[in-house]
């Protein structure tokens, strides 16, 4: 038979990323005073402040992200001086990076003008010229002016980065191959083997891609950008064992290599290697100095792994240094799963309803409500959860489950009939449908639900069981239900339900006997359930056994079989 023991399994969806906070340091110097609070108003207008003030300011602008008083102040510094030349060069290149290209194009006029330029200062203009053509997609342009440039600068490693990536956009591989050879010809530096190599990746030439590399990591030896390129060209390759080996070579001789052992501590994630991810992940948050993102990585593996105290003890640390919503949330989710609901519902309840952990939150207290039997509640929230997400499938899960605990079948079918489209459903919620379409006896539709699951999963074992016993209940498909039972039973060989489907099919199929072997075994597994006495009242009485059959069907009754009346009838007249 088919079981309708419903379970809601505790979930948390994983974040690899988030938002860092920073705080403004408590001191300001009187420069980043200046570059954070200038207004109109102002009492001191930029006009009057000194050249070198006005460039302090520009650079505090520059590193708070404030592009715009940054370019303020600097033209401000131009105007004031116009042999400023690095200012003004850096004027130029902050123009061009916030999109201002007309503006760019004036200053560089300009500065070409200029007869006191330095060799390194024409160079910063002349490619700022190049990128401004770039911004202009005057991709051809651009490429002259880099052909021009490089004859006289052969081994200029930004001019090269620019070609590449202009031969590289246009799929003319061979072409900036040719250019990087010649540039390594005149001088080989690792920064134009990565180029190399990055170019030979992209044509799909990976074997020479890691000679380049090889070479690379030859000329420095201390950089972890080769060994880190190495190791995603082995993953890409699906070489796991080499990826490994690289990383951790590297790692033997450079400790702190924080990089290095961050792509060592994915890959065991990706590997599922979770007890050596957890090591690696505690050696970098002790070397970074606790980094936030590293120890919300770190209890989020403690989660995985189910060592479920250290990630409480991990995320309470990180809600207490750093407050926000995500820390809140796993904190919350450790306490659940250590069975203090309590703790972890008050937890929940001070994430912000504008948070973006504020949906999971709300089916996590859904989840709450269910275990507590607050059904009502429960369902209010994820039907809450739903007008914003209509296809949040973890929450249609979980108000599934409710409906079909309730019995409320049509309304079960009704709100997950939208979802059908989605070709990934998650399995429970099909059989859930399934056992909806059961009860109205729309057998087609039970099979085309089961069916979507076994499809996907050929050893879902409640689906074959399920199908199986379907079939048997209509009496068709009877060899077809026993083979799909059976197969069930490979995998849960002592379940009392699929062998009371089991059973019931040979029942179908006149195989009494048998049917009488397999019921006896299933009633010894399952002693409380009145539809398998019923079963076993009906094959007693096949196999010539009135009396037996008689009591299987009064124990039926006391075990509040659905429908008394029919079993009265039988143990009054036997089976017609």
């Amino acid at each position: 038979m088919m079981n309708l023991r419903f379970f809601l399994l505790s979930f948390a969806i994983m974040f690899t990323s988030a938002c860092v906070i920073q705080k403004t340091p408590p001191h300001q110097t009187d420069v980043q005073q200046a570059a954070s609070k200038q207004e109109p108003n102002q009492h001191m207008a930029m006009q009057s402040m000194d050249t070198r003030f006005l460039y302090l300011a520009a650079q505090s602008a520059m590193k708070e992200g404030n592009h715009a008083l940054a370019i303020e102040l600097l033209e401000t510094l131009v105007k004031k001086d116009p042999k400023a030349i690095d200012p003004h060069i850096q004027l130029t290149t902050l123009l061009l990076t916030n999109g201002q290209t007309d503006k760019t194009k004036e200053h560089l006029e300009t500065l070409f003008a200029e007869e006191t330029l330095q060799p390194g200062q024409l160079e910063q203009i002349q490619l700022t010229r190049i990128r401004l053509y770039l911004a202009e997609s005057r991709s051809e342009q651009a490429l002259d002016a880099i052909t021009g440039f490089l004859k006289t600068h052969p081994s200029h490693i930004q001019a090269r980065d620019l070609q590449a990536r202009i031969l590289s956009s246009q799929k003319r591989f061979d072409e900036a191959l040719a250019a990087i050879n010649a540039a390594i010809r005149n001088k080989d530096l690792p920064e134009f083997r990565q180029l190399q190599a990055q170019l030979l990746v992209k044509k799909g030439d990976i074997t020479s891609a890691k000679a380049s590399l090889t070479r690379m990591q030859e000329m420095a030896p201390d950089d972890d950008t080769p060994v880190l390129m190495l190791s995603a060209l082995a993953l890409k390759e699906k070489n796991n064992i080499e990826a490994e080996k690289v990383l951790r070579a590297f790692m033997a001789d450079h400790p702190e290599a924080l990089n290095v052992s961050l792509a060592l501590g994915k890959l065991m994630v990706q590997k599922k290697r979770l007890v050596e991810a957890i090591l690696v992940y505690r050696d970098i948050a002790s070397r970074s100095g606790n980094n936030p993102e590293v120890l919300r990585q770190l209890g989020m593996l403690y989660f995985q792994h189910q060592d479920y105290t250290e990630a409480e003890k991990t995320f309470r640390n990180l809600v207490g240094a750093h407050p926000d919503d995500i820390n809140r949330f796993y904190l919350a989710a450790s306490l659940e799963a250590l069975d203090r609901s309590s703790e972890a519902k008050d937890i929940y309840e001070q994430i912000d309803d504008s948070s973006p952990m504020a949906i999971d939150t709300q089916i996590r207290l859904a989840a709450i409500d269910i275990s507590q039997n607050k059904l009502d509640e429960a369902s209010k929230r994820l039907q809450n959860v739903m007008k914003t997400k209509p296809v949040r499938l973890d929450a249609h899960l979980m108000l599934s489950a409710i409906r079909l605990s309730r019995k409320q079948y049509r309304q079960l079918l009704d709100e997950t009939e939208k979802l059908m489209g989605i070709n990934n459903l998650p399995a429970r919620l099909l059989f859930n449908r399934a056992a909806a379409f059961d009860h109205f006896k729309q057998y087609e539709q039970v099979e085309a639900m089961l069916n979507r699951i076994i499809s996907r999963q050929p050893n879902d074992a409640e689906a074959l069981n399920f199908l199986g016993y379907t079939y048997a209940v209509q009496g068709m498909n009877l060899n077809k239900a026993i083979a799909l039972i059976k197969l069930a039973l490979i995998q849960k060989p002592d379940d009392g339900y699929y062998l009371d489907s089991l059973a019931w099919a040979y029942y179908k199929k006149g195989d009494y006997p048998k049917a009488a072997i397999t019921q006896t075994r299933a009633l010894k597994k399952v002693t409380d359930d009145a539809v398998m006495y019923d079963h076993y009242g009906d094959i007693m009485w096949k196999n010539s056994r009135p009396k037996a059959a008689r009591q299987a069907w009064q124990k039926a009754i006391e075990l509040k079989f659905e429908h008394p009346r029919q079993l009265k009838q039988k143990i009054k007249e036997g089976l017609k």
